[in-house]
């Protein structure tokens, strides 16, 4: 979708309703951002098809006033807004659309920031993840080289000062994404910050190698959505899920940038990161369309991040500090390799350095015990992450391979299916009740399963931590209203959506809950009432703190009708335990697993570990690569991953 096209029909929708001209203004509903401090978007997206088209734009000054307000008390998630403030003083100081004062606002508001976590004052924000990095780096590089003579209040540095700080990092974490992908794989929302943070300096950074690099993340980050992207939505596995987006697939972030990108996608909300893009007129490059709209049937394998103890092959030393926030991105900051920088991070106390001197002490004293004890045992780690996505026109089954099993979760999702919309299907380990938690009911795990998967067969394999009372079980999110035709026959459930199908067994009985109004509330707020009186069953559960569920995908170019593909199956086809289990596939024939089993199928061991960085029909490169190229048809895309250089051919 071309930019004019896509600003113009955010603001048609009435979800900006100040992007219009004053007397053409209407009353608009508090959704989805659009009177929240991040509805600055709305505002940019309105001020820059205003100065377009040579009309009058008047900013709303309540919406300025929450946006600095968040800056000023340092408030997380300040840094998500902190790109539309910086384009607004570069494309429209001195003219009508900025008036002076205002100009003079933003300006004192960034002046008077905190850009890193060792200036003073508190930290009531997170700095340190992935996403968060590049918004604070890349903010502090711009707006240190805006005023490179003004004295930054907060710590005495001047812009100049300021630039050449942020820009030592911002260098750091341009080469890591570059070379290891990024930690939050496939994550909805936060692939949307890091655009925020990279799209300003593809559009404004002075040197050659910043700005290029910045321009191929958000092309790769483009590429990730097409390859894996279905109907408009993100449906797969993610380093980090929120309740939202798993539940509501038209609640993604990403899916508003899928729609300008691919024309396909929702009507819904707010992305900034989609705002950005379409007000500096970001073009996708033609082959990665191409990708996303290619319509076969393909396995996907790309691999992400590493784990903490092989980062030093890598050239990543965990004693050198300048590292740290290489393993504090993938949030490994206590592991062994690093935990003593870690400890250096802040100046003073705060609720992080608690849990760092925690897991240093438990070292210290196992050690003196003689007693083994886990590296990276935090909860909220994302090391290696092998992904393999089964794509097809009717159905998508994607998981990450063999991901910290056993260890404890947080909002790392280990597979998804879906069918389609909100045809999505997914297991958890749950962990609260309350859907505001990570991990909770439905976003996370409380302990990490084992997922392995082969072609349109996956396996997720639960053995939760006895030391939990209130769950030691797992369930299935099988939303049987969002389908055409459900079958419970022989241990399987089964489900179709238009021409795909789902079959899903396992070892344990299961049996189907009550429905939930609290997540419908939560998901879908004013209408959480009409939602939940429309669903039917979609949460079963099997009891126990060791249970395999099998899943297979199918369709009616690949099986036939729906009742060929239920009939194909038998009763007893998944059987053992979690050690060692066996399951006959009516697609794959015989395949058998367990907890420290390898995946095999007929007779054949399954490589599920340590793939390339992408191996896709479209791109076949080397983890850690110097190039990458994608190509579909006569087009193709050329990315030099050492020195940001690329071209379209």
């Amino acid at each position: 979708m071309d930019r004019t096209t896509y600003l113009q029909d955010v603001i048609l929708q009435g979800k900006a309703a100040a992007a219009l001209p004053a007397e053409q203004a209407v009353k608009v509903k508090d959704y989805h951002g659009v009177n929240s401090f991040q509805g600055i978007y709305y505002d940019l997206a309105g001020m820059t098809l205003a100065k377009d088209a040579g009309r009058p734009f008047y900013m709303r000054k309540h919406i300025l006033d929450k946006a600095l307000d968040r800056i000023d008390t340092r408030l997380d998630c300040a840094d998500f807004i902190i790109p539309a403030l910086y384009r607004m003083l570069r494309e429209f100081s001195g003219t009508e659309y900025l008036t002076k004062t205002d100009e003079e606002r933003i300006r004192d508001s960034l002046i008077n920031y905190k850009y890193w976590l060792d200036e003073p004052g508190e930290v009531h924000a997170c700095f340190f993840t992935e996403n968060h990095q590049i918004l604070y780096h890349s903010a502090e590089y711009l707006i240190g080289g805006m005023f490179p003579d003004t004295v930054f209040p907060n710590n005495g540095m001047t812009g100049a000062e300021h630039k050449a700080h942020g820009e030592a990092f911002l260098r750091r974490w341009l080469t890591w994404r570059c070379r290891f992908g990024f930690s939050e794989w496939l994550t909805q929302g936060y692939y949307m910050e890091d655009i925020l943070g990279l799209v300003n300096l593809m559009c404004y950074a002075e040197d050659e190698e910043i700005k290029g690099k910045s321009h191929l993340l958000i092309d790769l980050l483009c590429f990730d959505l097409a390859v894996h992207g279905f109907r408009g939505h993100l449906p797969t596995t993610h380093g980090r899920v929120y309740t939202d987006f798993i539940i509501e697939p038209d609640h993604e972030d990403c899916a508003q940038l899928m729609r300008f990108l691919f024309d396909e996608g929702t009507e819904e909300g707010l992305c900034g990161a989609a705002v950005m893009l379409a007000c500096c007129g970001y073009r996708c490059p033609e082959v990665i369309s191409d990708c996303y709209r290619d319509g076969g049937s393909y396995d996907l394998k790309e691999r992400m991040s590493v784990d903490a103890a092989d980062a030093a092959k890598y050239g990543i030393d965990g004693k050198d500090f300048d590292n740290i926030m290489f393993f504090w991105g993938m949030q490994t900051y206590s592991d062994r390799v690093c935990i003593d920088n870690s400890e250096k991070v802040f100046p003073r106390w705060n609720w992080m350095v608690n849990r760092v001197r925690a897991y240093r002490e438990r070292y210290e004293m196992c050690d003196e015990a003689g007693v083994p004890c886990p590296d990276a045992p935090d909860f909220t780690a994302m090391t290696e992450a092998n992904i393999y996505t089964r794509k097809t026109p009717d159905y998508i089954l994607s998981s990450v391979q063999d991901f910290r099993k056993g260890k404890m979760g947080y909002q790392q999702h280990p597979w998804t299916a879906s069918l389609g919309g909100r045809c999505v299907i997914f297991t958890t380990n749950p962990a609260s009740l309350e859907y505001a938690n990570r991990p909770n009911r439905w976003a996370g795990n409380l302990v990490l399963p084992r997922c392995v998967q082969h072609r349109n067969v996956m396996f997720c394999i639960y053995r939760i931590i006895p030391d939990f009372v209130d769950f030691l079980n797992s369930h299935l999110y099988f939303p049987t209203h969002e389908m055409d035709e459900v079958r419970e026959e022989k241990g399987f459930l089964f489900g179709r959506k238009g021409k795909g199908y789902i079959a899903v067994t396992s070892i344990g009985p299961g049996y189907w809950e009550e429905k939930d109004e609290m997540m419908f509330n939560h998901v879908y707020r004013e209408k959480g009432c009409e939602m939940f009186e429309r669903a039917g069953r979609y949460e079963y559960t099997v009891q126990g703190h060791a249970n395999v569920w099998a899943v297979e995908m199918g369709s009616e170019s690949e099986n036939g009708s729906f009742d060929a593909f239920c009939a194909a199956f038998r009763e007893g086809a998944l059987s053992g335990d979690t050690h060692n289990f066996t399951y006959d596939s009516p697609s794959l024939g015989g395949m058998s697993c367990g907890w420290g089993k390898e995946l095999k199928a007929a007779g054949e061991t399954v490589d599920i570990t340590h793939y390339k960085r992408y191996d896709t029909p479209f791109c076949e490169a080397e983890f850690d690569c110097d190039s990458i190229r994608i190509s579909r048809g006569d087009r193709a895309l050329l990315l030099n991953m050492r020195t940001g250089e690329r071209s379209e051919q």
